[in-house]
Order: structure tokens, then sequence, then C-alpha cells
């Protein structure tokens, strides 16, 4: 499959997000937020972060409650 719209869990999985995972890796806060355009890997590179400290987390995913506003392009 070309395109396989789950998230990654890997980092051989992800292209060209090297400084984007370091990022993550090396905040201190126990509160974080990713924003950005939708389908950029923002999941993706959250979960490889993640899973590379081997930490306890809970992540929590939202988009199951969006609601659309009518108001897109």
């Amino acid at each position: 499959m070309i395109f396989d719209p789950e998230p990654k869990g890997s980092r051989r999985d992800l292209f060209d997000r090297v400084e984007e995972i370091g990022k993550i890796k090396s905040l201190s806060s126990p509160i974080t937020l990713v924003l950005g355009l939708r389908r950029t890997g923002k999941s993706s590179v959250i979960h490889v972060a993640l899973n590379e400290l081997s930490l306890p987390y809970t992540y929590i995913d939202l988009r199951k409650f969006a609601v659309d506003c009518g108001g897109g392009v």
C-alpha cells in the first residue's frame, strides 16, 4: 500500500521528521499540544517520540468529538 492513513509508531515509517521528533522528546512540560494542518503527520510524530521515550503517557485523540461547523471551503 502506497499510503496508509493510520498514524505510524516507528521512526522507520516516517520521512524527514528527525527535527520534530527531537523537539518533542526534549520538552519538559507535562502537557504538549501539536498543532498544524490536517494530514501532515502530527499524530505519527507524537507516537514515534512517545515510543522512543519509553515513559508512561496518556494520548487523547479528540477527532471523534469534532464538530463540523459547515464553514469549510
